[in-house]
């Protein structure tokens, strides 16, 4: 129930409500205990209902009616259109989201309140493993510089993982490229064998990379990347080259300057070059923007670890 209530809070929002109705499929006693710890809050009863997805009436919300011993949330177009309602199905909750944040930290074993660090994004706790652990409404709120300094503030020298519920391969890309594992929600939670969902904190070691995402091949002016030929000229193979062999430098930049000199045009022209030409090897936009980082006032960088190239002869 706290991984259901965490997704709609994410898809609506901080004002984000549940109905009597939508709580039906939880037991009561689970229920009943996230209403004393305030994870759910009571709000004033429903007094009308939504209309029918198909009907053209023209109202805003059906009304609610008491016929006999029947509540009736009646169409005025179509009788059988009529819902029949349970008492309960008229209330309504709201959720307070750093409580149920708390609950899902304490779900896995992490027995410490989670801190809100900004706007969307909590830190739950450090695991025994010293890996400290964030949940994240929105992974958008990452991709800014002010967030993601924040994050690391926020756990030290810890290593970092965010759980999120979407996540995209290109976002995941530019997390790891700024030192920040990322993980999808759906990834992290185990079900007990009383049907309740929980965060699985074990879930989260280290990523181990088996092989190389990216193989570049000198003699043969070859590219790969995750698994994918990237059939590049040999001007953007070497200058892809150039980027990976500076990766593995103390400083990861591939100066404006260098990129001049090395290949006798303008850094910006031939890095966006470079870009169209890994679009056109099949790889996204985003996904190419996130491969060659732009560190504005400087140049340019691989947004893949070291350990995650290989250089060939």
């Amino acid at each position: 129930m706290l991984i259901w209530l965490w997704k709609r809070l994410s898809n609506g929002g901080a004002e984000a409500s549940v109905s009597g109705r939508a709580l039906r499929r939880f037991p009561e006693r689970e229920i009943e205990g996230l209403l004393r710890a305030r994870v759910l809050i009571e709000q004033r009863k429903a007094d009308s209902w939504s209309v029918c997805l198909h009907c053209d009436c023209g109202l805003d919300a059906r009304p609610i009616r008491a016929v006999g011993d029947q509540l009736l949330a009646c169409c005025p177009r179509d009788v059988g259109a009529d819902v029949v309602l349970e008492p309960d199905d008229l209330r309504r909750f709201g959720i307070d989201a750093d409580k149920l944040i708390s609950a899902i930290a304490a779900s896995g074993g992490l027995l410490a309140a989670a801190t809100v660090v900004s706007d969307g994004l909590w830190l739950l706790g450090r695991l025994p493993t010293g890996m400290c652990v964030f949940l994240c409404r929105d992974t958008h709120v990452l991709m800014a510089p002010a967030t993601i300094l924040a994050t690391r503030m926020a756990a030290g020298s810890a290593p970092i993982t965010v759980i999120t519920i979407d996540l995209d391969p290109a976002t995941e890309l530019h997390l790891r490229a700024a030192g920040i594992e990322a993980r999808s929600l759906a990834d992290c939670v185990q079900v007990d064998d009383h049907g309740t969902e929980n965060i699985a904190f074990d879930r989260l070691s280290p990523i181990a990379v088996t092989a190389p995402r990216l193989v570049l091949s000198r003699s043969r002016q070859s590219a790969m990347f995750d698994g994918r030929r990237l059939d590049l000229t040999p001007q953007m193979s070497a200058l892809l080259r150039l980027f990976a062999e500076q990766g593995g430098q103390r400083d990861t930049v591939l100066r404006k300057e260098t990129i001049d000199a090395q290949t006798g045009r303008p850094a910006n022209e031939i890095v966006r070059d470079l870009r169209k030409a890994l679009v056109g090897c099949g790889l996204s936009r985003a996904t190419a923007d996130a491969l060659i980082v732009t560190v504005r006032g400087y140049g340019y960088r691989l947004g893949i670890a070291p350990a995650e190239v290989a250089v060939e002869d």
